[in-house]
C-alpha cells in the first residue's frame, strides 16, 4: 500500500475513526522524539494544580 492510498484511506474514516487513528499515532511519535518525552514525564510529575489546563480551557483553546 503506497502512502497516497493511506492517505485516501484516512480521509475515507469517520471522525470516531480518525481520532482513534490520531491517539495510536501520537504517542509513537513521541517515543521517537527524547526531548518531547523528556518534557511529558516532567508535566506528568507536576502536581501543582494551577499549572494544568482543564478539559473545558483546552477545548476552547482548540477552538479558536
Amino acid at each position: 500500500m503506497t502512502f497516497e492510498q493511506i492517505k485516501s484511506e484516512v480521509q475515507g474514516m469517520s471522525e470516531s475513526e480518525q481520532n482513534h487513528l490520531a491517539a495510536f499515532l501520537t504517542p509513537l511519535r513521541h517515543r521517537r522524539d527524547e526531548e518531547v518525552r523528556g518534557e511529558i514525564t516532567r508535566r506528568n510529575a507536576d502536581h501543582e494544580p494551577s499549572n494544568w489546563v482543564s478539559p473545558k480551557e483546552l477545548r476552547q483553546h482548540w477552538e479558536s
